[in-house]
């Protein structure tokens, strides 16, 4: 989980989400060689499969933990890919938007 650090500075008109009234937060992190961090939308974790079951936060942490990290690209792919195959048949209900990065090891 990620927490602040003295890194974090006081947010002013975030435009991200753009939801009048939310209270946003920001965390700083030092990536470390190799890492690899996965931003998603709603639209992955909220998924629905055939039966009208929700993706939700475990199951993603499981997908997660599973993914290939040889690269970003990879990891990225296999996530949509996983959530796809969860969904089965099921359309899609929102955007399913995923950001891989990951930090070169030198």
């Amino acid at each position: 989980m990620l927490e602040s650090t003295p890194l974090s500075k006081e947010i002013v008109d975030l435009p991200l989400g753009l939801i009048a009234g939310t209270a946003y937060s920001q965390t700083a992190i030092q990536l470390e060689p190799a890492d690899l961090l996965l931003l998603y939308t709603d639209g992955v974790s909220e998924s629905h499969d055939e039966s009208g079951t929700q993706l939700g936060l475990e199951r993603l942490l499981s997908i997660a933990r599973s993914l290939p990290t040889e690269s970003a690209v990879a990891a990225g792919q296999g996530l949509l890919a996983a959530v796809a195959r969860f969904r089965g048949a099921t359309p899609t209900a929102d955007d399913e938007t995923v950001v891989a990065l990951q930090r070169r090891v030198t």
